[in-house]
């Protein structure tokens, strides 16, 4: 798993969410601080230093009720008071600390979620994420939810996995070039956006909202993701692998390195091309973050903690999720559904990127339906009905691409 999804820890610097991050502690998704490793989101925990750690010390609260008590004077209420603010009102967040936001946006993403596996009259049996779509009710009536599909992985056979084992084996002699990386992308690679584009808490701090809040939600989706295909890591296969790192305790596919990896790449240079800025639709700003991506995912097999295919999986998880949550936050009309199907990985194959998306049309490559393993669920979008676009997101989207403009 990759710990990109720190954005929880250092969000939890601005006031809590990280709190979460403390699990991280124990195995490393705290250590997701990637976003805070960019000076990230926790960066606006600086403000705590005018109204949060200060006001926390015994020194202050003391010098606080000494304060009031020389000037408060006899109590009287006031005349006037300020408007109630209004119900579900965008404008709000602004109000808001950024932990709090991300607390808002994180149950607007995975509240419309829902996660099944396919029972066993199936030949291969998918794990499948599905959208859902909940119509505001009629009076005090439970809403009538719709499920539609996102994507559907199911896991590669024992042979594939066991042929893996050779490219695990001949990945392992970059180690002593690729130490570096390894080790400090063990946390994820969030910080090496920031040498691609200009990603700082004081010039972009809702990109850097945005980019934690895709990342949790990658995060969030291929943990259950794994847990439901539960695929063993490589030295499980073999006494001879031999990780330079230590194996992360969950399973290896799809790769959380590489979902998150790639769901970030395609958010950021999205978000870019949106601004309308001259250049940034230019395919070398995607070219440059997806080679990252790739870089990032297959140093974990050069680790020795995943395969090839682990990869593969966790890129197509990545880039439909990323488009997914783009589509949410920018008020589309649908997204591109999925399927991995991990049997058809052919036993030899490598992972590489570019044979997985088109960076000059900007689409995952559908491959045929009958043998290959990246294939789209269906020839046309699913549909998001305007009633449910999300205006948190959208909120967050617009403040984000603001800042470049």
């Amino acid at each position: 798993m990759s710990y990109l999804s720190a954005g929880i820890g250092p969000l939890g610097g601005v006031g809590g969410v990280g709190g979460v991050g403390g699990v991280g502690g124990v195995g490393g998704v705290g250590g997701v601080g990637g976003v805070g490793g960019v000076g990230g989101v926790g960066g606006v925990g600086g403000v705590g230093g005018v109204g949060g750690a200060v006001y926390d010390s015994p020194l202050m609260s003391d010098a606080l009720i000494r304060s009031r008590d020389g000037i408060v004077g006899q109590w009287r209420a006031p005349a006037t008071i300020p408007d109630q603010l209004d119900l579900e009102d965008a404008d709000n967040l602004d109000r808001w600390s950024p932990w709090v936001r991300a607390a808002i946006f994180d149950a607007e993403l995975v509240s419309r979620l829902g996660f099944t596996l396919e029972d066993n009259t199936m030949a291969s049996r998918h794990m499948a994420v599905w959208h859902l779509e909940v119509p505001a009710p009629a009076g005090g009536n439970a809403p009538a939810p719709v499920y539609k599909p996102l994507i559907l992985m199911a896991r590669p056979t024992e042979a594939i996995f066991k042929a893996q084992l050779t490219f695990v084996n001949h990945y392992a002699e970059l180690r002593p070039d690729r130490q570096g990386e390894v080790l400090a992308q063990v946390g994820g690679g969030v910080t090496f956006l920031s040498s691609i584009a200009q990603l700082h808490p004081d010039r972009t701090p809702h990109t850097l909202e945005l980019l934690a809040a895709i990342l949790r939600l990658a995060l969030f989706v291929h943990l259950r993701v794994k847990q439901g295909l539960a695929c063993r890591r490589p030295l499980e296969y073999s006494p001879q692998i031999q990780p330079m790192i230590v194996t992360p305790a969950h399973g290896a596919l799809p790769s959380g390195h590489a979902t998150e990896s790639f769901a970030v790449a395609l958010v950021l240079w999205q978000l870019m091309k949106a601004s309308g800025r001259p250049g940034y639709d230019s395919v070398d700003w995607r070219t440059q973050l997806l080679r990252l991506a790739a870089r990032i995912a297959i140093n974990r097999t050069v680790a020795g903690v995943h395969f090839p295919v682990d990869s593969a999986a966790g890129a197509v998880l990545g880039l439909t999720l990323g488009q997914y949550f783009v589509n949410r936050c920018s008020g589309a009309a649908g997204y591109r559904a999925w399927r991995f199907e991990g049997e058809n990985y052919p036993e030899d194959g490598d992972f590489i990127w570019h044979d997985l998306y088109d960076v000059t049309n900007e689409t995952l490559t559908s491959m045929p339906g009958a043998t290959g393993y990246s294939v789209e669920y269906a020839a046309n979008d699913q549909v998001i009905d305007p009633q449910h676009q999300s205006y948190v997101l959208a909120w967050l989207w617009d403040k984000a691409k603001a800042e470049w403009e």
